[in-house]
């Protein structure tokens, strides 16, 4: 934490239901917790069925309320039956937030097998775009709702070693661009966040395997982004407050992305 006060966005989702992939850790398990905060039922959705469990019980320890479900979502048939599922315990899922994300295994494209390639696309692009087809119809029989796609400030600032996570990320950022022309007519918002440098623990992994584990990442605001950095930008995505915003990605990155300072990751592709 950096010591700076907490945003205050309670009763800003009340009476919502929200989806959230990748919540058992990271940054998903931060967004799964402010949304609760915000005051939202949360579907926690992990293929580590214990990790999503201790985020839903931690949330109930808040006095919000949580159910845990485990899902592969590269696995095509889990995706349309863990959103039946959440429907079913909570309610019409009205806000969906697909962050679950395969980074791969970090090597030069050269070197990429095919598996991990269809895997990736799986679990990043497709997962996200078979959960927002399958959310839309009730969200739009509702009269509406809000999609988060996370995207990454590395679909326009690549490093070396990371061409499948980047394809993705890319492809998240289109397809956030085309639903929000094809849902705009039934009042489904749709907008992607692209988080920079984060102090998850798929960055300090990055960080340790490129030799750099204490580097600091070159941000403007001289400091690395945190899950609740990215947890907020989702909620205000996701309520009244953006009720005129859609189509967009909003880069929560510290100004990274306007950095003319190396990035300490960037020499991962000579450690390989």
């Amino acid at each position: 934490m950096s010591g700076r006060p907490a945003a205050t966005m309670s009763g800003w989702l009340e009476g919502r239901v929200a989806f959230v992939t990748g919540a058992g850790s990271g940054i998903g398990a931060d967004i799964a917790r402010r949304m609760s905060g915000a005051g939202a039922k949360v579907a926690v959705v992990d293929r580590n069925g214990r990790a999503a469990e201790a985020t839903a019980a931690a949330i109930r320890s808040e006095g919000g309320e949580a159910c845990a479900i485990l899902a592969d979502l590269s696995v095509p048939a889990q995706r349309r039956e863990s959103l039946a599922e959440a429907s079913a315990r909570l309610g019409a899922v009205d806000v969906l937030v697909n962050n679950a994300a395969d980074h791969g295994v970090r090597h030069g494209f050269l070197e990429v097998p095919e598996d991990e390639w269809d895997r990736v696309l799986a679990t990043n692009l497709s997962a996200t775009a078979m959960l927002c087809q399958a959310a839309a119809p009730a969200m739009a029989e509702a009269g509406g709702g809000a999609i988060i796609n996370l995207a990454a400030i590395q679909a326009s600032l690549p490093l070396p070693t990371y061409v499948s996570y980047v394809a993705t990320k890319g492809g998240i950022i289109a397809l956030t661009r085309a639903l929000a022309v094809e849902f705009g007519s039934l009042g489904i918002r749709v907008n992607a966040v692209a988080p920079g440098a984060v102090t998850s623990g798929s960055t300090r992994n990055a960080m340790e395997q490129s030799g750099h584990p204490d580097a600091v990442s070159p941000t403007l605001l001289g400091r690395m982004g945190t899950g609740e950095d990215i947890a907020n930008a989702c909620v205000f995505l996701a309520s009244e407050a953006a009720s005129f915003v859609t189509g967009a990605m909003l880069v929560v990155d510290g100004g990274r992305s306007l950095s003319r300072e190396p990035d300490p990751l960037a020499d991962l592709s000579s450690r390989r």
